[in-house]
């Protein structure tokens, strides 16, 4: 009996519910029945550091001159990302050489999000007086 060339082989770990709903290119780990995601990691981290990065220039905003805030802000960000990137180095996630980029490109866009939110709120927060929202 021959063997179709598309079908897939079975996945041979189908017993364990955790490995199961993996994807094949993100790297687990296994530790007493948790399963561990350094991706997954990485992305909590970038958020977090998003949030950091935001509250940082809200508050280093309020000292500077109005018009390189913008500048203070966006260079505060991209040195924190470049430091979530020496973290994921640090980490060493076990990644093909195809996929060397997911380091950089893994919760991009919601540390980019994040931190636009969070700064835009903690400067609203920090003055009032100028959104129109009045002060009690």
């Amino acid at each position: 009996m021959t063997r179709h060339p598309k079908k897939k082989e079975e996945n041979p770990n189908h017993d364990n519910p955790n490995v199961e709903g993996s994807s094949p290119n993100e790297p687990t780990t296994q530790t007493d029945g948790v399963t561990k995601n350094p991706i997954g990691t990485l992305f909590w981290i970038r958020i977090g550091l998003g949030v950091l990065a935001g509250i940082i220039s809200a508050f280093v905003g309020t000292s500077i001159d109005a018009d390189s805030r913008l500048y203070v802000g966006f260079g505060i960000m991209i040195i924190l990302f470049i430091i979530s990137y020496v973290i994921a180095k640090a980490m060493h996630i076990p990644l093909p050489p195809s996929d060397k980029k997911k380091l950089i490109m893994t919760g991009i866009g919601s540390y980019f999000f994040i931190f636009l939110f969070t700064w835009i709120l903690i400067n609203t927060l920090l003055h009032p007086a100028v959104t129109g929202l009045p002060i009690k």
